[in-house]
């Protein structure tokens, strides 16, 4: 037992030494990194160091405004034309229109280089200006079509201008080209405004290997760009939940005059049973009385219950216990009778076979005796009597 004793305190002990060691080594190896790296200049955290070109700062920051005032003006003439016509499927149509031009101008307004930002914003307005006045959209709101028709094509003048006076003359010919091309290719063909992406196509058309990271700009530049896109989403948004809502509502055959009315249907129960419960406080409190009242009892009989089991089990196990060592006892002696029993019979067993041992051992003493004695006798009678003849 010392000596496990000793093994395990020198076992500790190096254990002990070993952990030191290791923590020494860790602080040697931090402050060895500390003092490379304080003592020489290969390694720098630098943020970018590229800022955005005057040209792109102003394009995102109008092309954000844009945005702003198309999803504006898009909600105001939906409301107009569903406020002017009967036609359930033309209001409908006005409530997704609102919906789908929204949540595209955030989309498009919103991308990493801030001339993609623009263009996209000036192909949906040229997409939506086709798809409302020629295209898959051209009948959509029956009488009040006309309204439409009118701020699509405002909305595209007026992107096309923005984009005049960011570019020059030949870019903007081009981008123009462009924009044009990809209309006519890309049609909007239903109010989910499914659009292919314009950053891939312009890639493709020009060839131009654009490094989309170089359009991040600085880190307070990107930082403001964030919040921005914050602003922006947060401000349209709520707007988007409650027109989503409108459209479920809407397209399950659920009118505004019958929801207003089950509202109120649902408010006059709740005050129902607000009266019913504020008008029977005491038939509530003999109820939560009579149940802890009951519930009290029934944990006293439990309570009790287990006390009693709880003797009786108590008892049960020392009668055993008492009984397990009476029969123990009784084994005890009768092994330990069985023990001298069997010690007696194999003491008398081993003596009476050495005393066995002892006589034989006599016996051959004697016969070699005998032989030793008499042989040399019986050697010299034999001698004289050949000496004297016959």
């Amino acid at each position: 037992m010392a000596q496990q004793r000793l093994c395990s305190a020198k076992t500790s002990a190096s254990t002990a030494s070993v952990g030191t060691l290791l923590a020494l080594l860790r602080v040697a190896a931090l402050a060895l990194l500390i003092a490379s790296v304080a003592s020489c200049s290969l390694i720098s955290l630098k943020s970018p160091e590229k800022p955005l070109s005057t040209r792109d700062l102003n394009a995102r920051i109008l092309t954000h405004e844009y945005s702003a005032h198309f999803i504006a003006a898009v909600e105001q003439t939906a409301d107009q034309i569903a406020a002017a016509t009967q036609d359930p499927s033309a209001r409908v149509s006005a409530l997704r229109w609102k919906i789908a031009a929204s949540v595209s101008s955030e989309r498009a307004a919103s991308q990493i280089a801030p001339m993609m930002g623009l263009l996209d914003t000036w192909a949906l307005a040229v997409q939506m200006q086709q798809y409302l006045s020629e295209g898959a959209g051209r009948a959509l709101f029956a009488s009040e079509q006309p309204l439409a028709v009118t701020l699509a094509a405002e909305l595209r003048e007026q992107a096309q201008q923005l984009a005049r006076r960011l570019t020059g003359p030949d870019e903007f010919e081009h981008d123009q080209r462009f924009i044009d091309d990809y209309a006519r290719a890309h049609p909007i063909e239903g109010l989910e405004f499914v659009r292919a992406s314009i950053v891939d196509l312009w890639m493709h058309d020009t060839g131009a290997q654009v490094r989309l990271v170089d359009s991040l700009g600085t880190v307070p530049e990107a930082l403001a760009n964030a919040g921005e896109l914050l602003r922006m989403y947060g401000d349209t948004a709520p707007s988007q939940v409650l027109w989503k809502a409108q459209l479920a509502a809407q397209e399950s055959g659920l009118s505004a005059t019958e929801l207003q009315r089950a509202l109120q249907r649902l408010d006059e129960r709740i005050a129902a049973l607000s009266g019913m419960a504020e008008g029977m406080p005491q038939r509530f409190d003999g109820v939560v009385r009579e149940v802890g009242r009951r519930f009290n009892g029934a944990w006293a009989e439990v309570i009790g219950a287990v006390h009693t089991e709880g003797g009786t089990l108590s008892a049960s196990v020392s009668a055993e216990r008492q009984a397990t060592v009476q029969a123990l006892d009784v084994e005890r002696a009768a092994v330990a009778a069985d023990a001298a029993r069997i010690a007696s019979q194999l003491i008398r067993e081993a003596g009476e076979q050495a005393r066995a041992l002892v006589r034989e051992a006599l016996w051959v003493v004697i016969a070699l005796a005998v032989v030793l004695l008499g042989l040399p006798f019986a050697a010299g009678y034999l001698l004289g009597r050949a000496r004297r003849g016959p």
